[in-house]
């Protein structure tokens, strides 16, 4: 079974040789581990060499001779860190559970955590395999975007999930997931004020500089559209091979109303080509096909400035800081 299916820790009563506080054993804990890591009042019991092989911090570390005098745990050396247990436990599953590489969703933490310790210990490929995670639920391309599921499904969803992400993408400039992870925030702007409740009732939110620049961003992509993805609209003859022009002009109007009136939808500035623009079929041929074609550009276009819309920078400078 996946460590990661389990409880994160075992309630197993232990006592330190060097402190009176009870301390909890984690369920790895390793027989013929080597060093034992305590994060908060919980002890794992792991191998130097494991560590130091994904480690360049945990590396050099064990290269320090320890004091004959520091106190240890059956005989291992006992190393203090200043990170939650539950990180740690995340951390040492990756290390130790390699069922976390064969692409199966992770839950948030597990993902967060990879992140966090990923950088602070330089295990670069959990940080790595964290980022990408990331990335695969927040692309920085339309090709990707287009592909990309309607649920999450490399990070497991859970309350708050989209909120937390973002925050912790902050915290660790994996900035090119933002404008997508903005994008979304869009859909529930009441939730996006009001934050939302975790299983654990506490509240994830948005910070105000993120909340501000989401409200603006919606406004910015509904005027863009107007004259990249929907820009047919405004034109007199949608082409100039029109087959009816009273026709299709009366459709254009209709269209407009549809789409305008009585607010519009921001999502029809990323939203392919459907049938319903050419009123199933409505508009004549060479007027769709150019609809189509300026259709398609725009989307491209609305790409393009779609982290410009939150004040980001371009999605190249973005994936610079990654």
């Amino acid at each position: 079974m996946s460590l990661y299916e389990g409880p994160a820790l075992k309630r197993q009563r232990t006592y330190s040789s060097y402190a009176e506080e009870p301390l909890s054993r984690s369920s790895l804990w390793f027989e013929d581990g080597s060093v034992v890591l305590q994060a908060e009042s919980t002890q794992f019991r792991v191998h130097r060499t494991v560590l130091a092989r994904h480690s360049v911090v945990f590396h050099d570390m064990f290269l320090v001779p320890q004091p004959p005098d520091e106190p240890t745990v059956e005989g291992c050396a006992v190393v203090h860190l200043a990170d939650s247990a539950e990180d740690v436990y995340h951390v040492l599953a990756a290390l130790y559970d390699k069922n976390y590489n064969i692409r199966d969703s992770l839950p948030y933490p597990a993902v967060a955590a990879m992140l966090r310790l990923g950088l602070k210990y330089q295990f670069d490929h959990l940080r790595d395999e964290a980022v990408a995670r990331l990335t695969s639920e927040f692309p920085n391309n339309l090709e990707a975007w287009e592909l990309l599921p309607s649920e999450y499904t490399h990070i497991k969803a859970q309350k708050g999930i989209l909120f937390d992400i973002i925050n912790l993408a902050l915290q660790f400039s994996i900035r090119s997931i933002l404008p997508v992870a903005y994008y979304l925030c869009l859909d529930d702007i009441e939730t996006l004020f009001s934050g939302e409740k975790r299983e654990d009732n506490t509240v994830a939110q948005v910070p105000p500089a993120v909340l501000s620049a989401c409200v603006l961003g919606r406004d910015k992509i509904i005027t863009a559209m107007a004259t990249h993805t929907l820009g047919w609209l405004n034109d007199t003859d949608i082409s100039q091979e029109c087959k009816g022009k009273d026709k299709c002009s009366e459709d254009r109007a209709t269209l407009t109303r549809m789409i305008w009136k009585p607010l519009p939808e921001y999502t029809r500035g990323l939203e392919k080509w459907t049938d319903e623009l050419s009123l199933y079929g409505s508009l004549c041929r060479p007027c769709t096909d150019e609809a189509k074609r300026i259709h398609a550009a725009g989307r491209e276009k609305m790409w393009e400035l779609l982290p410009t819309f939150f004040g980001l920078p371009d999605w190249q400078e973005l994936k610079n800081f990654d």
